[in-house]
């Protein structure tokens, strides 16, 4: 997630336009917690990119669960 706001905002600023606390964007950015995808969505309008960025994908072989 500290990818997605390098450059565009600081995540203090990133906290209070998604009226969240501070400390939760820190754990987002630290992974500590999973952001929800309400929330991902909300964050990618504010940010201008695509909710899926806030997620880290997992490529599974076709057939194959993970």
């Amino acid at each position: 997630m500290s990818e997605i706001l390098r450059g565009k905002m600081k995540p203090a600023e990133f906290a209070r336009r998604m009226k969240v606390a501070e400390s939760t964007v820190s754990r987002w950015i630290s992974g500590e917690r999973e952001m929800s995808y309400e929330n991902a969505v909300l964050g990618a309008r504010i940010l201008d990119c695509h909710a899926e960025d806030f997620y880290e994908w997992i490529i599974v072989e076709k057939g194959k669960r993970q």
